[in-house]
């Protein structure tokens, strides 16, 4: 069955609100652009969201809530190999922030001037939560198996790793910022660098 023409302007409001957020910011951004991004008038968007804070809710639960959000976040399944789990997680974690980037950008950026609580929440657990739990977990299991050393927070360890690669991701998004090595590469360096500050042996690549 196809959408309504409501629920097709709707759609096209949404997605035109995340690209003129991405390029001018929550605070910069502005319905009357938004609306001509999106080919109707203002009238039209208030119509749809009644206001500019309802329109901007609307865009974190439409990216990062709901199911749609949970399918797109579902870590990799862990199996017995620890630096090939870890290879897989930062990947997904990777994809996951370079898929979102320009709108993460912007929500980070100015998320305290204009997210309520609850936004902050959504587009934390959406982007964040997930995959650092999964982290978090395949690290206490290799503490249990005696792989990592024990005497170390899992939770810090995560955010060790997954803080590399943010910041590779970051570095990458800066325009004309010449690197000469791959993002495999960088994700690669970082696993074997916590390995090896953190494994209790060598961990076979």
């Amino acid at each position: 069955m196809s959408a309504s023409p409501a629920t097709g302007t709707r759609q096209r409001l949404l997605a035109a609100a995340s690209r003129v957020y991405a390029r001018a910011g929550l605070t910069g951004a502005t319905t009357r652009a938004i609306a001509a991004e999106a080919g109707v008038n203002e009238v039209t968007l208030f119509r749809h969201f009644k206001s500019k804070d309802r329109l901007l809710a609307a865009v974190v639960g439409e990216n990062f809530g709901g199911r749609r959000a949970a399918r797109r976040t579902a870590p990799p399944v862990p199996t017995a190999d620890l630096r090939a789990d870890l290879a897989a997680l930062t990947g997904a974690y990777e994809a996951l922030l370079t898929a979102n980037w320009p709108l993460v950008r912007a929500m980070l950026g100015e998320m305290h001037h204009q997210l309520n609580e609850t936004h902050e929440k959504q587009v934390f657990r959406a982007v964040f939560l997930p995959l650092k739990e999964a982290v978090v977990s395949r690290i206490e299991t290799a503490q249990r198996a005696g792989r990592i050393q024990r005497d170390q927070r899992p939770d810090l360890l995560s955010e060790l790793l997954l803080g590399a690669i943010f910041t590779g991701v970051l570095r990458r998004s800066i325009p004309h910022l010449k690197i000469d090595y791959s993002a495999a590469t960088y994700r690669e360096a970082a696993v074997a660098m916590f390995l090896s500050g953190f494994a209790t042996a060598p961990v076979q690549p």
